[in-house]
């Protein structure tokens, strides 16, 4: 019974023909930001398959026109805002029209772009003069969708404009990588674009990997739930298909073109794309143009044993490849099979667009221990002190703690919730959510800075906390000095003019120096504390008026935001802060 109706539909096609014409695709968005694309159908059907689909803007050039009997289907125009989050379908991304009843009819018009011919619904097409009525003379109606050209990590600095769908087609022109240029439309895994050239615009084929979106919307980064989780980046959009990789946390990835299917998204990691499902644990976010410190997750760094071969496709020699010298840093960015695909780390820890990516074998590969520094560490937890632990887990013993807005040195991004930071030859451990890491000079520091203290005599800074370190710098009697942290009865301090560390060298004059050898501010000198009786009360405000809001075991260790002589205030291990009789903490 279908066939025969669809049949009759056919016969009901009235065909009219139009020389030389030229229309304009309008996709009538409300929101230039977010443009749509109408789909080109291979029969004057909504229900023909889609072929290709193109942006507001797009000029197209008649082949004929054809008037149909529509069934209930409607012809959608597709979106595509990589933020949203869309319903379950065949491809949710596409906004229909209201639905016809089979008595309206819906016209087609037969149309090429590119060389690409099919049906589009006149609704979606507008000549020149009802654009220039609509949006008037000089608007943006007709530069499509803004786009740019990133061969990051593809072994290449530009790449051929084609005249059509296929390597072999004949060469137009070039792009090179950044190069902003117009997105016209998609056609399987090519984009149709157009660059401004003095000659005028110059239209060709490019492949749809090469192409990203701009600003706001090109960067994103994988966040899962856990830092030492991986998602997988599957070849097509199906969870059955094939997995090419699977990506670390913290690993930068752009955003591609493409048509929308469903919630999964067509990424590329460095030279790999493929599709990820990020709405179903929200791992994809959004980093924008934001600096990438703004986020406190990295890729593992790990360095080379030896020398080691860096392959642009995996484990192939024939294809271009390099060779990595002995120790050098690279960040791990996905895993597939007995090879990472790695970032060497140049530009800085953190980078996406920085340094050479391709595979490496797994073997040639070590954790990286190094103890040269790689950035910058600011304590930034509103108020409070970071504790530094021997060991990236709050299980592991406390070494001390750091002052708010207290900068010392990044040593490793560790795959954990935490970074391992240097303090001259002391090492250690804080939470990546109460830090800051800076790791490129225009990296936007707190707000908070360490507070000052002052020398009691002339004393020399300690490359540790002990009475048999070495010297690194001096300080003379009365001098105002930066107080970073305490660490038993040692405080660790910054004697330089500045309390802001360099990212790029490391040249600073910071030690340790016995906290009787400062005058100090007490918030400095009681950063943490442990309860000296079980179940202290702690209350709402410093008084014994205040509300009971819990209770406090023998030995906890508590983080101090303000010290009095009677109460002060502390912060649970659970984040519970209140005010505890000072005489109930022992601050050593």
């Amino acid at each position: 019974m279908r066939k025969i109706l669809f049949l009759l539909v056919l016969l009901m096609f009235i065909t009219v023909s139009a020389a030389a014409e030229t229309l304009y695709v309008d996709n009538q968005e409300a929101d230039k930001t977010d443009l749509m694309r109408l789909n080109m159908r291979s029969q004057p059907s909504a229900g023909g398959s889609v072929i290709a689909s193109f942006y507001t803007g797009a000029e197209v050039n008649v082949v004929e026109r054809s008037t149909v009997v529509a069934a209930p289907t409607e012809e959608p125009a597709v979106t595509e805002n990589p933020e949203e989050s869309e319903p379950a379908g065949e491809n949710p991304e596409e906004t229909p029209e209201p639905a016809q009843t089979p008595s309206e009819t819906v016209s087609f018009i037969r149309v090429e772009i590119g060389g690409i011919e099919g049906y589009m619904s006149e609704k979606y097409l507008i000549t020149a003069e009802e654009a220039e009525a609509r949006y008037g003379k000089d608007s943006w109606f007709g530069t499509c969708r803004d786009a740019e050209v990133d061969l990051t990590g593809m072994w290449r600095d530009n790449v051929s404009l084609m005249s059509d769908t296929s390597s072999k087609a004949t060469v137009v022109g070039s792009a090179a990588s950044g190069e902003k240029i117009h997105m016209v439309g998609i056609v399987n895994s090519w984009a149709y674009v157009y660059k401004d050239t003095e000659e005028g615009k110059l239209f060709g084929y490019l492949p749809i990997d090469v192409v990203t979106e701009t600003g706001d919307l090109k960067v994103y980064l994988i966040s899962t739930a856990n830092a030492d989780a991986r998602i997988p980046l599957y070849e097509t959009p199906n969870q059955k298909g094939r997995i090419s990789m699977s990506l670390g946390n913290g690993t930068a990835c752009f955003m591609l073109f493409g048509r929308g299917e469903g919630e999964w998204r067509r990424i590329r990691v460095g030279g790999v794309s493929g599709w990820v499902f990020p709405n179903k644990k929200n791992n994809l976010a959004p980093l924008g143009t934001a600096p990438r410190s703004s986020v406190p997750y990295y890729p593992l760094v790990m360095e080379t044993k030896t020398d080691a071969l860096l392959y642009s496709e995996e484990g192939d020699k024939s294809k271009p490849y390099m060779t990595l010298g002995s120790q050098m840093k690279v960040e791990v960015l996905g895993e597939s099979e007995d090879f990472l695909y790695v970032r060497t780390l140049i530009g800085g820890a953190g980078a996406y667009d920085k340094g050479d990516f391709g595979y490496i074998s797994l073997d040639d590969l070590s954790l990286s221990v190094s103890t040269s520094s790689m950035g910058v560490v600011q304590a930034d937890d509103e108020d409070m002190p970071v504790i530094v632990y021997s060991g990236p887990n709050t299980g592991s013993g406390m070494l001390g703690a750091l002052c708010g807005g207290a900068q010392v040195r990044l040593l490793d991004y560790t795959q954990t919730d935490f970074v391992r930071i240097g303090m001259n030859d002391l090492t250690g451990y804080v939470e990546k959510k109460s830090v800051r890491i800076l790791t490129q000079k225009n990296d936007p520091v707190s707000d908070r800075i360490a507070q000052r203290g002052t020398a009691k005599h002339d004393i020399q800074l300690l490359n540790e906390p002990s009475t048999q370190g070495t010297g690194t710098a001096e300080a003379v009697s009365g001098a105002r000095v930066y107080m970073l942290g305490k660490f038993g009865d040692w405080m660790y301090i910054n004697a330089d003019s500045t309390p802001n560390l360099d990212v790029t060298l490391q040249k600073e004059q910071t030690g340790f120096v016995r906290v009787t050898d400062l005058n100090a501010p007490a918030s400095t000198t009681h950063l943490t504390a442990s309860v000296t009786t079980d179940k202290v009360n702690l209350r709402s405000i410093a008084d014994k008026t205040g509300d009971i809001i819990g209770r406090v075991r023998l030995g906890e260790i508590l983080r101090i935001t303000d010290y009095g002589n009677q109460w002060t205030c502390v912060v649970t291990p659970e984040g519970k802060r209140g005010y505890i009789m000072t005489e109930y903490l022992d601050f050593e």
